[in-house]
């Protein structure tokens, strides 16, 4: 966030003399009328100076206007800084179809000084060998989709989710164990992981 201190400049402008011939014949009344009409064109001319880059110059005067700020970089905690994991419990190899075992991502994201509440979610890692839309796992032939709560695939590295947020309100993030066509697992653990990265959109 950046404050500028604006710096108001007053200048005091000679106004022509009026003759006294003039001033003369003039009476009471119109010597008021006179000092009026002298103190109206100051204070015009004073507005014509302040409105033009001339009326400085022409005086041969010079101003300081004095600029200050306090840049603050923004921040966003995730997950209160705690490794996000989702754990899929027991899969069975035979009820693996891209839609079954469907997991929510938990996490938190709390954000201060943001410059505007419009961010957007990447993913970064690698994607799985029989299918770029996917992350990779530890066992051949087995990848996990990631989308959001629209059903939009969000794929390694090049996918990315935008919104306006919402503190203690993050994006709803699912995912999925997804097999090859054809593939044989073997039975155990097996693990993935991703980056989660937010940027402004």
């Amino acid at each position: 966030m950046i404050t500028v201190a604006y710096v108001c400049c007053h200048s005091n402008v000679p106004v022509p003399p009026v003759r006294r011939s003039r001033l003369s014949r003039l009476k009471a009344d119109g010597r008021q009328k006179v000092k009026t009409w002298k103190l109206g064109r100051l204070a015009v001319l004073c507005c014509l100076i302040a409105a033009s880059p001339y009326g400085l110059a022409s005086d041969g005067g010079t101003t300081t206007l004095t600029i200050t700020g306090n840049i603050v970089e923004p921040e966003c905690e995730i997950n209160d800084n705690q490794q996000i994991v989702v754990n899929f419990g027991e899969v069975l190899t035979t009820r693996i179809d891209g839609a079954n075992y469907e997991t929510p991502i938990v996490y938190t994201l709390k954000c201060t000084n943001l410059l505007r509440n419009t961010l957007k979610i990447n993913l970064k890692g690698n994607g799985a060998s029989f299918n770029g839309q996917l992350f990779t796992t530890d066992v051949t032939g087995l990848g996990i989709k990631v989308y959001d709560a629209s059903k939009t695939t969000i794929a390694p590295n090049s996918g990315v989710l935008s919104f306006t947020y919402a503190e203690n309100k993050p994006p709803a993030l699912y995912a999925v164990p997804v097999m090859q066509t054809n593939a044989s697992l073997p039975d155990g653990a097996f693990n993935g992981s991703a980056t989660m990265v937010f940027s402004y959109q």
